[in-house]
């Protein structure tokens, strides 16, 4: 064999697999970097138009929704919702009402928009155009609904007019039973004049004594049994914000009469004969102890204040007169000055609830204040030792007391 031709032809193998080896980087260079170019044009370009939706979307939310109102309005009713006040609610919205018109209630244009959109309660407004934008959504739905495109306001308070009675709805009648001999009972006209600084149209009042002919017919019917109270006309229950609160109050009747049950103290209770939570309050001081606290300042308030007790009489006894003996040996009291308290104070639960943690009722029914711990260092004095207790301020003299 001719090794030199066989060893040439390998060599001649070798040299070409080594130039087609031999590639142009600088060609794949060129177009890693076209491609990456075009890539990266692709994605500006897709981000660009993103960021120019979401642009649009916020100019689109934040452009007033171009609309029109109509107002129908009922002139002979002069007591009826103010339909003006909701219509400038509804402009502070981001709105821009391009047209605005009003419409008398009995009208053929009005009647035709009562009819078309089953309007209800009168005087109300209707708004057309862009009503569905989203920045009207959250408005629409606390204060209306859209019908055939176009939002109705449905909000109407009382009083309005009845579109298919044409009657006005909303004006209410009170009945008060009074108790004239109960001075001291809760005025229900007090809650009355609540009811009326919240919108409420209370037409006329009318006062029947409760053991009078007329009293004792509506008590009969009502089977009321707490006095003085209060009874309201159907027409109330068009309020919500009465209506949602009255079970706290009292009954709904069957014929839809609001009758006034759950009453504060004091009342007469028909069933007992008697007006209860008038409380005879007793303040039991010592004299001679110039800085005891003052009984009649610091624990009278929290009776009233703390617990609504209503007081019938109040008075001081001290304990060296022979009336003092006479309460501290009976009830063993070893500690002054303290508070005692007529059995009438069993009607209110929150106080008789917390009283054993200071003090004891006894067997006569009455409440006798014993725990001087309770009022924080007040001094008092300690008739078992004779001493006073409690903090004496350096600077307390005669008559000068916690």
């Amino acid at each position: 064999m001719n090794w030199k031709s066989v060893v040439s032809g390998i060599g001649y193998r070798v040299e070409s697999k080594k130039e087609d080896s031999n590639i142009p980087w600088t060609k794949i260079i060129l177009v890693v970097s076209v491609l990456a170019t075009v890539i990266g044009a692709l994605a500006a370009t897709k981000t660009l138009v993103t960021v120019n939706k979401n642009i649009a979307a916020a100019e689109e939310e934040a452009r007033p929704a171009n609309v029109s109102v109509i107002k129908i309005v009922t002139p002979d009713c002069q007591d009826c919702f103010s339909v003006d006040l909701a219509v400038d609610a509804f402009k502070r919205q981001n709105v821009k009402v391009e047209e605005e018109k009003t419409l008398v209630f009995g009208s053929p244009e009005a009647d035709a928009s009562v009819k078309q959109l089953s309007i209800k309660r009168i005087p109300t407004y209707i708004v057309s155009g862009e009503v569905n934008k989203s920045n009207l959504e959250g408005f629409v739905k606390n204060n209306g609904e859209i019908t055939n495109d176009t939002f109705v306001f449905t909000k109407v308070t009382p009083v309005f007019i009845d579109t298919e009675s044409k009657q006005e709805i909303g004006k209410v009648i009170a009945t008060i039973l009074t108790d004239p001999s109960c001075t001291q009972c809760v005025d229900p006209k007090l809650t009355l004049e609540g009811f009326k600084k919240s919108g409420v149209k209370i037409i006329d009042e009318r006062e029947v004594v409760w053991n009078s002919f007329d009293g004792r017919k509506i008590i009969d019917q009502f089977k009321i049994t707490k006095l003085p109270t209060f009874i309201l006309s159907p027409e109330i229950d068009f309020y919500d914000n009465v209506k949602a609160g009255w079970s706290n109050i009292g009954t709904i009747e069957q014929d839809r009469t609001y009758v006034a049950r759950n009453l504060f103290f004091p009342y007469r209770d028909l069933e007992e004969n008697r007006i209860l939570g008038l409380v005879d309050l007793v303040y039991l001081i010592d004299s001679s102890c110039g800085d005891c606290y003052k009984v009649n300042v610091v624990q009278k308030p929290i009776l009233e204040q703390g617990y609504g007790v209503r007081l019938r009489s109040e008075r001081t006894v001290d304990v060296l007169s022979a009336e003092g003996q006479s309460l501290t040996n009976r009830y063993e009291i070893t500690k002054l000055p303290t508070i005692l308290m007529s059995p009438d104070v069993d009607v209110y639960t929150n106080l008789q609830n917390v009283w054993k943690s200071v003090g004891t009722i006894e067997q006569d029914g009455w409440y006798i204040f014993r725990e001087m711990q309770q009022l924080g260092g007040a001094v008092y004095k300690d008739l078992t030792t004779g001493q006073t207790v409690g903090n004496i301020p350096p600077s307390s003299g005669p008559g000068e007391s916690q």
